[in-house]
């Protein structure tokens, strides 16, 4: 997003001596002065009038001691005030309490285009560092209505040091009437911040990712990959750092909300994410976030992007397919042989390929691939399902896909989905049968489920298809469904029920583990008859919706059924 991304971190020298932050960039100027300005600033790039700027902002503070050891911190997600006036050609910042100007003469470094000012007062020492088009010089492919800032405060003592340090992006934003409500875009984003592990060092961390919006259904989720640095010993720790979050867009205002995991190279928190976009036309945003983790770590940071058209826009909702994607599709699959018999079935992982254009491409394993297009649809009995015909040979393939989204009354998934493919299993005359019930969509990253505590609650449907060896029947049957989730313990449970117009299979009980963030195959039991297994897994950014395909035999009714559950919480 910007010339150079280099280490920003400084050092805490010992009792007595500041905790540092410096950066550098591209070269440039500060703003100048001019009693005959325009009233009113039209980007960063040259400052012509004073102003209180938007911002998004984070606080870190840290008690460090001697050892340089992290004996205390606390993150917090605070209102901040920072403002330019353009007489005396200053900064003013203030938060919770502590104010600062910051004036020319406080200027203590330009280096590269960064401006660091530095103010002493006794034993508290005030850093502000300001990167910006009106300090840098950016050019027309950089930010140029957003900047990045953060002020430090170190308080010595006798044997320790107290020190805050708040990081922000501002600028100019846009108009809540200028935020995008159709299409989706992508932004190439930098994310800065501190990670106080008590116990250990505390550390700067900086790195690269992207921020994804759909502004149609108004959903968001970002995802960047860092490195730390300690602010001591200036080691590199190294990277593997993960970043990674989701959030909501308001639908009125210009404004984002949403939570984040900070996964570090040995600490791990998760917190909550605000932020809002820059620019005439949304080209720029900034986010901040502050997490704390069981494991006594916090972090405080921010995001600032910039719109990259070069970067492929990524799904963010089944319901709103705006890149070509190919999806893992967990299944259940039952085959007949021909004339009737027993049944064979089984968990398998098929593909489901959807395109931009509308195409849905069904590959269950082992079975025909089928592309279903809207030249193949046909009538649904189930107005929440779209229903596909396709002939295969000598006869005919049929699917049926759950809509996503709003359309859909019953239960209006986001993040997931499922169906049904049914039709010969081969070309051969004496081909069998096939149905293969399948459940794909934008799965969660296992390291935002190995970060969540707590318990989660999930309610949905369950749908499926039934077969009767006896009489050589098959027949659609579906429930409601629902379970629940002990991230604490690693643990799922719950149900769901199964019937028809005619036969009632009853409750199923289904239960299983999740360990390094992955749910893994479960065992079904039916209340009155039956067993099988279940094949789940989390689907959105952080789990927000839970299911997946099941196959249950019960001998006693000489019934073989394969199927999909589903369930979105809150």
């Amino acid at each position: 997003m910007r010339k150079a991304t280099t280490d920003r971190a400084g050092n805490l020298a010992g009792i007595g001596m500041i905790l540092a932050l410096a950066g550098c960039g591209d070269s440039g100027g500060g703003p100048v002065a001019s009693v005959s300005a325009p009233t009113t600033n039209s980007s960063l790039a040259k400052l012509v009038a004073s102003q209180s700027f938007a911002n998004n902002a984070a606080s870190e503070s840290a008690t460090i001691a001697a050892s340089a050891n992290v004996t205390a911190a606390a993150s917090t997600s605070q209102p901040l005030t920072f403002s330019y006036d353009l007489a005396s050609n200053s900064y003013t910042v203030s938060t919770q309490g502590r104010n600062q100007t910051f004036a020319p003469a406080n200027q203590s470094s330009a280096a590269n285009g960064i401006a660091v000012y530095a103010i002493t007062n006794g034993a508290t020492t005030d850093r502000l560092t300001l990167e910006s088009a009106s300090v840098t010089g950016y050019g027309a492919g950089y930010p140029q209505y957003s900047g990045l800032g953060y002020w430090q405060r170190t308080a010595t003592g006798s044997g320790s040091s107290a020190v805050t340090l708040d990081f922000f992006i501002y600028g100019l934003d846009t108009a809540a009437s200028a935020i995008p409500r159709t299409g989706s875009a992508a932004y190439a984003t930098s994310v800065y911040g501190l990670v106080t592990p008590i116990g250990s060092e505390a550390r700067f961390f900086q790195g690269t990712g992207r921020m994804d919006v759909d502004f149609v259904d108004g959903l968001l989720t970002t995802s960047a990959t860092a490195y730390e640095t300690g602010i001591v010993s200036q080691t590199n720790y190294g990277s593997g750092v993960t970043i990674a979050g989701s959030g909501t867009l308001s639908s009125s205002a210009n404004a984002f909300s949403g939570a984040i995991t900070y996964t570090g190279l040995n600490s791990k928190s998760t917190g909550t994410l605000s932020g809002q976009f820059y620019g005439p036309t949304a080209q720029e945003l900034g986010a901040s976030f502050a997490t704390s983790g069981a494991d006594g770590s916090s972090t405080s940071g921010v995001i600032w992007g910039n719109k990259n058209a070069s970067l492929t826009p990524a799904n963010l909702s089944m319901a709103n397919i705006v890149s070509d994607e190919s999806f893992a599709a967990q299944g259940a699959q039952m085959t007949i042989p021909q004339g009737g018999g027993s049944a064979n079935a089984s968990l398998a992982t098929g593909t489901v390929d959807v395109t931009a254009a509308g195409s849905t491409t069904v590959t269950p394993a082992g079975l025909p691939a089928a592309t279903l297009t809207s030249s193949d649809k046909t009538t649904s009995s189930n107005a929440n399902f779209t229903a596909y015909s396709q002939a295969y040979g000598s006869g005919t393939i049929t699917a049926n896909l759950y809509k996503a989204g709003s359309t859909n009354t019953e239960l209006a998934l986001t993040y997931m989905t499922f169906g049904s493919w049914q039709g010969p299993t081969s070309t051969a005359a004496n081909s069998g049968t096939g149905t293969s019930w399948f459940v794909y969509g934008l799965g969660t990253d296992p390291s935002v489920i190995q970060a969540r505590t707590g318990s989660a609650s999930y309610t949905g449907v369950a749908y499926g298809t039934a077969y009767n060896s006896a009489t050589n029947a098959t027949a659609g049957v579906n429930g409601t469904a629902s379970f629940a989730i002990n991230f604490d313990m690693g643990g799922y449970s719950g149900s769901f029920g199964l019937k028809n117009a005619t036969t009632n299979y009853g409750t199923f009980n289904v239960s299983g583990t999740i360990a390094s963030g992955v749910a893994a195959v479960g065992g079904v039991t039916g209340v009155t008859a039956g067993s099988g297994s279940f094949a789940p897994a989390f689907y959105g950014p952080t789990g927000q919706e839970f299911g997946g395909p099941f196959q249950i035999s019960i001998p006693t009714a000489n019934t073989t059924i394969v199927g999909a559950a589903a369930g979105k919480s809150g």
